[in-house]
């Protein structure tokens, strides 16, 4: 593991070509992440809408073939590519980074069905079907179908008006190549037709709807987290300034008499200023030496995980002392990239922590050969790096993070503090 430490820290470790590959097709037959919940609803509901309408029409070629001998020999195909032809225009948006044209291939759907029926007006031959059919027009079948597709979109009202157009004309055509005129009587189906694809659209309109709620309610529960926890924050100081007063300053001022005051009150008056002084940070916590903070990060990592290697270099020169906070902060940030490392890269990854530790600088890095992530489409929801990362460094004085990788060629995330001047 070694030859991979300087691999790991310059750059993301390559993954086997095995895993690259398999990342590849994943990603073609599932297509993008999103980073919403109504996104990903959206892009899975409009991709099953297209796969239906194809389903349906190669489903229906034999009727398609029975009764192309009303029409003119044009019609049948050129009526199959307008349903086909949208439909996989619209399966193939829904692979792309975003849906920002899905009520543009909506309507291209649309009109591609409505523009069918239109067009079996002009083929038709005069013939009507023999015997008892009932499927003259094989569009009839299910003309609501594209309106679902901007039901998806979020357009209800355009889906609920191609519903019933589509849905009546369909109807219309159906009638006149069955008996040659119009049943009135018949249009009674339609009715139901309209009200059953109502409800698919209902259900669509709900899904949609509810993951928006919940994309909604995620962000709201976290910016509430965050303003909760920067006012138990404020309370927590409040209370650590009251206590403070009343603890040293006003026993300090009920201590002065009048003449020479007694021995050590200055001094006690200093330290107490002093504490005023630091009132906005946290209480310091005690200091360790370079062997202790290593030994430390030793612990953490057979704690966190019993298969992760480790590579420590110490400068024993470092005369210095490192504030107890960095040591905590550092450990908790380090612990939580192990943990996305073996519950995200993936099965038979591996991972190597290499730190390098230095009087006025330490760097801890973190690497995996796993399967690898895009860094700036990160769910919001998903806090490991976010807070338990990101935000434990950058809330360090000297505090640095640097996260690196691609999908399919692992992660590095690298950790590092510089002492302040002064500290």
């Amino acid at each position: 593991m070694s030859g991979g430490t300087a691999a790991g820290v310059t750059g993301p470790v390559r993954a086997s070509p095995d895993d690259v590959r398999a990342r590849q097709w994943r990603d073609r037959v599932v297509g993008p992440s999103d980073a919403t919940d109504r996104a990903r609803v959206q892009r899975i509901g409009t991709r099953f809408i297209g796969c239906g309408l194809i389903t349906f029409t190669v489903g229906l070629s034999p009727v398609i073939a029975a009764r192309s001998e009303l029409t003119d020999p044009w019609w049948p195909p050129l009526s199959a590519a307008l349903v086909v032809g949208p439909a996989l225009l619209v399966i193939g948006a829904t692979y792309r980074q975003t849906l920002r044209h899905q009520t543009v291939l909506a309507a291209l759907s649309s009109l591609g069905f409505l523009l069918a029926i239109g067009l079996w007006f002009v083929a038709w031959n005069g013939d009507v079907t023999p015997g008892q059919s009932w499927w003259s027009v094989w569009l009839v079948q299910f003309p609501g179908v594209p309106g679902l597709v901007f039901g998806m979109a979020g357009r209800y009202l355009p889906a609920i008006g191609h519903i019933v157009a589509a849905t009546f004309l369909a109807q219309t055509a159906n009638q006149i190549g069955i008996a040659g005129h119009l049943r009135p009587e018949l249009y009674l189906g339609s009715l139901v037709t309209i009200a059953l694809t109502c409800v698919f659209l209902a259900v669509a309109v709900v899904t949609v709807r509810t993951a928006g709620l919940l994309d909604e309610t995620r962000s709201a529960a976290m910016d509430a987290a965050a303003t909760s926890a920067a006012s138990a924050a404020k309370e927590s100081e409040r209370a650590r300034f009251a206590a403070l007063i009343h603890d040293k300053v006003i026993a300090i001022l009920l201590a002065i008499e009048v003449g020479r005051p007694r021995r050590g009150l200055g001094a006690e008056a200093v330290t107490a200023l002093d504490e005023l002084d630091r009132r906005d940070d946290e209480p310091p916590e005690a200091s360790m030496g370079v062997d202790e903070f290593v030994q430390r990060v030793r612990n953490a990592i057979a704690a966190t995980a019993d298969d992760v290697e480790r590579e420590l270099s110490i400068n024993r020169s470092a005369s210095g002392r490192y504030p107890g906070e960095v040591v905590s902060g550092m450990i908790e940030a380090m612990c939580e990239a192990i943990r996305n490392a073996s519950r995200h890269a993936g099965a038979g990854a591996s991972c190597l922590v290499v730190g390098d530790f230095r009087a006025d600088q330490v760097t801890v890095a973190i690497v995996d050969d796993g399967e690898g992530f895009d860094p700036d489409r990160v769910r919001p929801e998903r806090l490991g790096v976010a807070v338990g990362i990101r935000g434990r460094m950058t809330g360090l004085a000297g505090g640095d993070v640097e996260v690196r990788s691609e999908p399919g060629r692992g992660t590095v995330v690298v950790l590092r503090w510089v002492r302040d001047v002064g500290t």
